[in-house]
């Protein structure tokens, strides 16, 4: 079963589902669509673990390790995201 951590907190996650479940660890989201960039987040370990980056992140300019929760499914492992 797919995990996603922060520095002090956990929750398990369901093969293939949305990064929106990381809502509960302190993501903050706002369209859901790709566009505002309010969930961008760092992921400190784990990005191959989560699916490939969308159109609308490259689009974004993000930093390298960065990703737009509300565009990634996690599929297995763990992914440490830099929240705290």
């Amino acid at each position: 079963m797919p995990v996603i951590k922060t520095r002090s907190r956990q929750r398990n996650a369901i093969a293939g589902g949305s990064m929106e479940a990381a809502a509960d660890l302190g993501v903050l989201f706002g369209c859901h669509s790709g566009i505002c960039g309010k969930c961008a987040t760092r992921v400190l370990s784990g990005l191959g673990n989560l699916s490939a980056p969308t159109e609308q992140e490259a689009a974004m300019g993000l930093e390298p390790g960065c990703r737009l929760m509300c565009q990634c499914r996690i599929h297995k492992g763990t992914v440490k995201l830099d929240l705290e």
